[in-house]
């Protein structure tokens, strides 16, 4: 009897770890199906995210290159050769990313008070070139197959990015102090030249300021040539009216380059002026004067930015240039003011650029003239995305 009960005791314990074993078995069977669909699905997540962000790079790449071979030609087909070039280099889920014309729209982009930019789509002339790239079933690439995508019911993933590029065009007219204090050395602290001094009759020497001045600017046409955007570039000096002890007629502005893209033509006019003899006072008026007629005259173009940036070593004589920089300003041009060494006028060049809607930038040596001129060639050679 006692071992019946034993028994009788043990079969029901027995029955409910089956009863709990078969529980699990069809617990797991319910939940296996949804792990996997949850597995499949975070799969493909993952690779929607790798396939947009592909399809981003690409489509940002080629709108870019079309922007700036548009920049360039003023040829639509040429730019739409171009993107479709660039996006065929980047892969998209595996393979190279391939754009029809139907992708590529053109138009203005317009820089808005608040940063942003405006695009208009087929107004002319046209700066700005609008990108879609597409991998969708009508594309000519088709759409992205989702690797698990049968489990929810969803076999295909099919992003489209659109990009926006467009370009700056810039006129720039570099406005150049070549009055005779410009002919010292740069750590000569005086504020003018003498009449008896021996430089005054000779070229300027390798250690002057103008020749600091000129190594600056081949630095800056260095930078605008490498840009993006299409810069043209002009040079206008002043001094004053007068002729000098030396048997040299001085002029107080001239334009000694016109607005030009020719990199190697600015260079020469600034090593010319390096080579040559000249005198003369401080009219700084006289040179913004005349470098608004550059800036506004034929060869000027009149969608580009205008440009003016103007440096001094000294305190101007004549008339005061801060009507000619407002007039400057409402004619569409940004005056911007360097004063070069410890005698020039920073207070009065501030007023300058800021009745030119510019800045001021002060350089009291000839490494930070170079970093000054630097940093305005890459605030001036941009491509807007």
């Amino acid at each position: 009897m006692r071992a019946r009960a034993a028994i009788m005791k043990i079969k029901p314990g027995k029955w409910i770890r089956n009863r709990r074993k078969g529980a699990t078995i069809v617990l797991i069977a319910i939940i296996l199906p949804v792990l996997i669909m949850i597995l499949g699905f975070s799969v493909d997540l993952a690779n929607m995210q790798r396939v947009r962000t592909e399809l981003r790079t690409a489509t940002d790449l080629a709108a870019k290159a079309a922007a700036d071979e548009l920049s360039a030609t003023n040829d639509t087909a040429a730019a739409i050769t171009v993107g479709k070039s660039i996006a065929a280099l980047n892969l998209v889920s595996g393979e190279s990313l391939t754009l029809e014309d139907e992708d590529f729209v053109f138009g203005r982009s317009v820089e808005q008070t608040d940063g942003t930019w405006l695009f208009t789509a087929e107004e002319t002339p046209p700066n700005a070139v609008r990108l879609t790239g597409r991998r969708t079933s009508d594309s000519a690439d088709g759409a992205v197959h989702l690797y698990f995508g049968f489990l929810y019911g969803r076999t295909n993933f099919e992003p489209e990015i659109t990009a926006t590029s467009a370009f700056v065009n810039v006129d720039i007219c570099l406005v150049l102090d070549r009055s005779s204090s410009m002919k010292l050395a740069v750590s000569d602290p005086s504020g003018g030249m003498g009449s008896g001094d021996p430089r005054k009759c000779v070229a300027p020497m390798s250690d002057s300021r103008w020749v600091a001045v000129e190594s600056a600017v081949n630095t800056f046409m260095a930078r605008v040539s490498a840009s993006t955007s299409n810069e043209q570039v002009a040079v206008v000096t002043f001094a004053s009216d007068n002729t000098s002890s030396c048997g040299e007629t001085n002029t107080a502005a001239t334009i000694d380059a016109n607005l030009t893209t020719n990199v190697t033509l600015i260079n020469t006019a600034m090593s010319t002026r390096s080579s040559g003899v000249w005198n003369g006072s401080t009219e700084i008026d006289a040179g913004i004067s005349l470098a608004q007629t550059v800036l506004t005259g034929a060869l000027s173009r009149p969608l580009a930015n205008k440009i003016m940036i103007v440096l001094t070593d000294g305190v101007y004589t004549g008339s005061d240039p801060v009507p000619n920089a407002t007039t400057a300003n409402a004619a569409g041009i940004t005056v911007h003011t360097i004063t070069f060494g410890v005698n020039a006028n920073q207070p009065h060049m501030q007023s300058v650029a800021q009745a030119g809607g510019g800045s001021h930038f002060h350089a009291p040596d000839a490494e930070t003239l170079n970093d000054v001129f630097n940093e305005l060639a890459g605030t001036i050679a941009i491509l807007t995305e």
